[in-house]
């Protein structure tokens, strides 16, 4: 999945990004952020799913449970 954001401003070491086409805000560490982005650009993300991460922390968490 793929989507943009306008990053609105900074507060407490995070970044206040709106997605393009929402009303909400996101507050984003900003160590997650590009290098040199400012107020009023245009971030893009990309966001998938990865299976094979996800079984292995459920098989360690079931380890560290018993």
């Amino acid at each position: 999945m793929k989507w943009s954001a306008v990053l609105k401003g900074f507060k407490n070491n995070k970044g206040i990004v709106c997605p393009q086409h929402g009303n909400e805000n996101i507050m984003i560490p900003i160590e997650y952020l590009p290098k040199g982005c400012r107020v009023g650009d245009v971030l893009q993300f990309n966001i998938s799913f990865d299976p094979f991460s996800t079984i292995r922390l459920l098989k360690d968490s079931d380890c560290q449970d018993k």
